[in-house]
């Protein structure tokens, strides 16, 4: 399958009005009103371009941690990573339209084998020559996959500026292909000659013409070293063109992919896009995607498809909720479980209670595997729970048993089921806990009571409750525990506690709920697949308090030394979630 590329001129509107304007059908309205003046909300805090410096910032052990080798079938040259899912690389570089994104392959610290590129953005004012310098040489990959930042892997920051400023160390980078290795050549300026020598550094880089080079800023004093991209391609006067040209357009193609929060995996099981109309989805192979597979094999043009990455070389299709459907002769039990969901917020008003009332226990669920380490998990409709990956991915399950309905305590409890199946993310990876979550699909629908009353799932991306609480199971005590938790900056525990954080993950630092004393420090932070809530008020003519599963924990960070606990953030798998449930929903049992 040929796929083109991708010409994306910016268009930017800007309206000004007196009044607040609400997109409907986004994933970011909950139905009914989030009463702000009742409820506490905290910035997940935004990472951008513009942030580089500051949010991306590590030690590295290498000078070519943000440098990647792109390969093409006929080419190598230097491009940089500007983020975990996207690179830049000269538009001259690549093949020509019409070949697989998934031909070009980037290499880069020691990563154990290439990343393939998903989608590849060409400058819409790029012009290839082939006797002078070619016009806005510019391309912007986004990778199938995304790079995980760490000592031998980093992201180049782009210089905002047309000038190089005092005190700077100048570099070129390039690709010796004599000897297939990276090389650089610094130079430090100061002084009074210090914009002769800036000058010079420019014009030689430019009179070499190489075709596999950048030239980069290492300013010192600011940025602490960081690398910062200033200039890929020369003018056709022998001057450098600065990045600082190429931002807007960058921060556009960006912004449309969801560079602002959307940084988890672009592959199997991960949300995206759809088109033009910016409904969000999921990634799946095409064969998973009932209505898509349907109007492939009525049109039988695979062009016609909305990728969104690739699974090897097979194609992976945006599925939105509309395309889940698997029959007409399914619609009724489709729509049934597409409003426990989507409409959750207005189910079930006569079982919901407030937190003084023992709600936070209303939606706990025990997986009770028969061995020492039972699971905890969340009832989020009356026939599945959510919960950590590594809970239920080895274990014996054809005797587990799955206990709900608890008051306190865990022998007083109203309803137990069976496990039908489980489904844990495509892309977990028990090394590193990363999409550490899993459905688990009961045998039958439990009853929904007082005791037993399903979370609704968190999807708001940008933000999240400042009051949260944690439940699990204390095994000492056979007992629920509750715990309140203090949700952290994404940017300040990176920095303090875990570089290697994502932003599908969130720190929290625990404490006893209701005791204001000193607290002991605990050797472990929670319970494995223990949810993470928050009870807001929602109405839209009284208010009603609804609780809401805003993570799932995944791991502890030096939790003997007052480190937080980590979670999986339940919005950044929403999409997921929806389409696993949706899709299983209307199998034959």
């Amino acid at each position: 399958m040929l796929l083109t590329y991708h010409r994306v001129a910016m268009f930017i509107a800007v309206i000004t009005t007196g009044s607040v304007v609400v997109i409907p059908g986004s994933a970011e309205n909950l139905p009914g009103m989030l009463l702000d003046y009742r409820n506490s909300f905290l910035s997940y805090e935004q990472k951008g371009l513009d942030t580089c410096p500051f949010t991306y910032y590590r030690e590295t052990c290498s000078d070519f941690a943000h440098v990647a080798i792109v390969s093409t079938p006929n080419t190598t040259c230097l491009g940089t990573f500007i983020s975990e899912q996207f690179a830049l690389v000269k538009a001259s570089c690549l093949p020509p339209v019409g070949r697989e994104p998934s031909d070009i392959l980037l290499a880069a610290g020691k990563t154990p084998q290439p990343i393939a590129a998903a989608a590849v953005f060409i400058h819409p004012d790029f012009q290839r020559s082939s006797s002078g310098p070619s016009v806005m040489d510019l391309a912007v990959l986004k990778l199938n996959g995304s790079v995980s930042f760490n000592k031998n892997l980093a992201a180049s920051c782009l210089w905002a500026s047309d000038a190089v400023e005092m005190y700077s160390k100048v570099q070129e980078v390039f690709y010796d292909l004599s000897t297939n290795k990276m090389k650089q050549n610094s130079t430090i300026c100061t002084g009074d000659s210090k914009n002769d020598c800036l000058k010079s550094v420019q014009h030689q880089w430019c009179q070499r013409k190489s075709p596999n080079s950048l030239l980069q800023i290492r300013e010192l004093g600011k940025y602490k070293m960081h690398p910062m991209l200033a200039s890929v391609e020369c003018d056709s006067n022998g001057e450098i063109v600065p990045m600082v040209h190429y931002l807007p357009w960058i921060r556009e193609v960006t912004k449309n992919t969801d560079i602002e929060y959307d940084l988890t995996n672009t592959g199997m099981g991960e949300k995206c896009t759809k088109g033009e109309s910016g409904e969000e989805g999921v990634c799946l192979p095409i064969e998973k995607c009932p209505q898509v597979l349907k109007n492939f094999k009525k049109l039988q043009h695979s062009d016609k498809i909305s990728t969104c990455g690739f699974e090897g070389h097979e194609p992976l299709t945006c599925c939105a909720t509309e395309d889940m459907l698997v029959s007409p002769e399914k619609q009724d039990t489709f729509s049934g479980i597409v409003a426990e969901i989507e409409q959750c917020e207005r189910m079930y008003d006569e079982f919901r209670r407030t937190p003084e009332e023992y709600q936070l226990n209303a939606q706990v669920a025990i997986i009770d595997l028969h061995e020492s380490l039972n699971c905890s998990a969340t009832l989020i409709t009356a026939r599945y729970l959510l919960t950590s990956a590594q809970c239920i991915s080895d274990a014996n399950l054809k005797n587990a048993v799955v206990w709900l309905g608890m008051s306190n305590d865990i022998d007083d409890v109203s309803q137990s089921n069976r496990i039908h199946s489980v489904y844990p993310h495509p892309k977990f990876n028990p090394k590193t806990n990363r999409n550490n979550v899993a459905v688990v699909k009961l045998t039958s629908p439990v009853l929904i009571q007082s005791f037993s009353v399903p979370a609704c799932l968190w999807r708001t991306k940008s933000k999240m409750p400042t009051t949260l609480d944690s439940t699990g199971f204390d095994r000492t005590e056979r007992t629920i525990a509750a715990t309140s938790a203090s949700p952290m900056y994404y940017g300040d525990c990176r920095r303090l506690y875990n570089p290697e954080l994502t932003p599908a993950e969130m720190c929290v630092h625990h404490q006893p709920l209701r005791d204001c004393g000193p607290q002991d420090v605990h050797s472990s932070c929670g319970d494995p697949g223990s949810g993470l809530y928050s009870t807001l008020y929602v109405g839209d003519d009284e208010m009603k308090p609804v609780t809401y599963l805003v993570g799932v924990y995944s791991y502890g960070f030096q939790c003997d030394k007052g480190g937080p606990a980590v979670y999986s953030r339940v919005s950044e798998y929403y999409a997921w979630i929806k389409s696993v449930i949706y899709l299983t929903a209307q199998e034959q049992d």
